[in-house]
Parts: C-alpha cells; sequence; structure tokens
C-alpha cells in the first residue's frame, strides 16, 4: 500500500509539472461553460445572469491584447500612435454598452514655451455619463497621465436662484489652449438633462473655463469660470425633455499666445445656441 501510495504521487507531481510547462508555453484562451453538459438538477436552478455569462454566446478566442496589456498599467500603444487617457475596460449592463468605456470629441494643446509640456480633452464616459475628461503629458506625447476636472457642480446663486451650487448632471464638448506664461485653459460644458431622463426639471446649461496654472494639465482650478450659461425657466411643460429654451453647445476656445500681439492672452470662446422654441441654432 505505501509503493501504490508513492507511485500515485509521482504521477501526480508530473501531471503538475507538465501543466506549468503548458500554462508558460502558450497564451491562455477564453472558452465558454457548455451549460447543456451540466446535470438536468443544475441546470433547473442556473440564474438567467449565469446563463448568459456561461452559455454558448462565450464563443472561444484569444484574449484581445489592448484590453489586457501585459503589465498592471491600462498603457496600450500601437507603434508610435500612443494612447493618451487611461481607461481599460469598464463593464457596463447590456443595455448601456459602452457607456462607461468611450471617449470622442478630442482636442490637444502644446505649451508654446515648452513643447514637452501637453494637454489633451476629451467627453469622457467613465463615471457612466458624458463629463470632461482631461490628459497631460511632461515627456512631448510619449507617456500620459490623467486628471481629473472639478465639475460636478460649480457656483449658483444668481441666474440659478438663490441656492449656492449648481449641479451639472453630464457633460463634454471640451477644448485646450495654453497661454503665453505656460497655463493651460480647459472649456467644458455642463447641462442637467430634465424631465422625462430625471425627476428634476431643470434644464440649465453652461460653459465655464477651467485653469491649470503651471502645473501642466495636471490640475484645474475650482470652480470654472462661466463663459455663457442658461436656465430654464423651472420645469415649462412647453419645453422638450432634454432641451431648455436655449442649449448651449458645441463650444470651441482658444488663447491668443502669441508673444507681442495687442490681445496676447486673451481667451475666446464660441458656442453655439440652440433655441428649442423656434427651432433654430
Amino acid at each position: 500500500m505505501m509503493r501504490t501510495r508513492v507511485l500515485r504521487l509521482g504521477s501526480v507531481l508530473a501531471l503538475a509539472g507538465g501543466l506549468a510547462i503548458q500554462l508558460s508555453s502558450s497564451p491562455p484562451i477564453a472558452s465558454g461553460f457548455d451549460l447543456s453538459q451540466a446535470p438536468a438538477h443544475i441546470r433547473a436552478h442556473i440564474s438567467g445572469a449565469a446563463d448568459m455569462a456561461l452559455g454558448q454566446d462565450q464563443i472561444q478566442s484569444p484574449r484581445p491584447a489592448n484590453y489586457f496589456p501585459a503589465s498592471d498599467e491600462c498603457q496600450s500603444d500601437l507603434g508610435t500612435n500612443i494612447k493618451v487617457n487611461q481607461n481599460c475596460l469598464n463593464i457596463s449592463d447590456p443595455d448601456l454598452q459602452g457607456r462607461a468605456q468611450a471617449q470622442n470629441e478630442t482636442s490637444i494643446a502644446v505649451d508654446p514655451n515648452n513643447p514637452q509640456h501637453m494637454v489633451a480633452s476629451y467627453n469622457d464616459y467613465r463615471r457612466g455619463d458624458g463629463t470632461c475628461g482631461s490628459s497631460y503629458s511632461l515627456d512631448g506625447g510619449r507617456t500620459w497621465n490623467d486628471s481629473t476636472v472639478p465639475n460636478g457642480f460649480t457656483r449658483g446663486g444668481p441666474p440659478f436662484g438663490s441656492f449656492p451650487r449648481q449641479y451639472w448632471q453630464a457633460g463634454g464638448d471640451t477644448s485646450v489652449a495654453f497661454d503665453t506664461k505656460g497655463n493651460a485653459y480647459l472649456s467644458c460644458q455642463g447641462f442637467a438633462r430634465g424631465i422625462e431622463v430625471t425627476g428634476q426639471p431643470d434644464l440649465s446649461s453652461a460653459f465655464f473655463l477651467f485653469r491649470s496654472t503651471h502645473s501642466g494639465g495636471a490640475s484645474w482650478n475650482f470652480p470654472g469660470r462661466y463663459a455663457t450659461f442658461f436656465q430654464d425657466s423651472a420645469g415649462a411643460t412647453e419645453v422638450a425633455p432634454g432641451f431648455g429654451h436655449f442649449l448651449e453647445d458645441k463650444a470651441l476656445m482658444s488663447v491668443d499666445n502669441h508673444v507681442g500681439s495687442p490681445f496676447q492672452d486673451r481667451i475666446y470662446v464660441t458656442w453655439t445656441e440652440f433655441d428649442n422654441v423656434a427651432g433654430t441654432a
């Protein structure tokens, strides 16, 4: 009996060694769990979510290299194409696919005093709804880090009633630029979605400016300074859901960073104002 046990142990050790070699020599493969092969009493109690997660729709395929970087970092470059934002893979519920991943409508600027300093911005959906996202580089764009735009709320009061804070449910439409002193500026839209998307009638929209003072876009001032704003009359019944009487939208910003210009460091912001009542822009 002792000899038999020793032989079995040796077989297990040999098998373990074989597994170790196999794992180190071939990439891991994701494959689905075939529920049809499970016992009937197990299949009878499987949840719908587990059925979807473990069912045949999970086809066998190699892991996408872009979503599984070799290191613990989020950076994933393709040759000379550098990935700016540090978003990896955030999983969304099936009915909200992509709402925690996408970045779009990008803007980028270079510090005229130091081409190694760059700042970028984009519509950022990692928190679920759109907001203003930003990243910065201190080595000419070879590597990037994300920074936080403090746009959850801005100053309230007139014209936003008597409350000291005006909260913004969503945002985007960013632009970035530098002045001649190395300060970076970011234009950010904020808006409230109103009825019927939320239970709040507020349909305000605004554009405000943030400044990164000698930090290259690593941090932004709080609060933002209004470039323009509109507050809808509280829940007016004639206003279509998602719009106020006006919607401030699609802003673009630039800074005159030409040394010696008579308008040196002047900030310019343009935007589109949608008139929902008249149907014009």
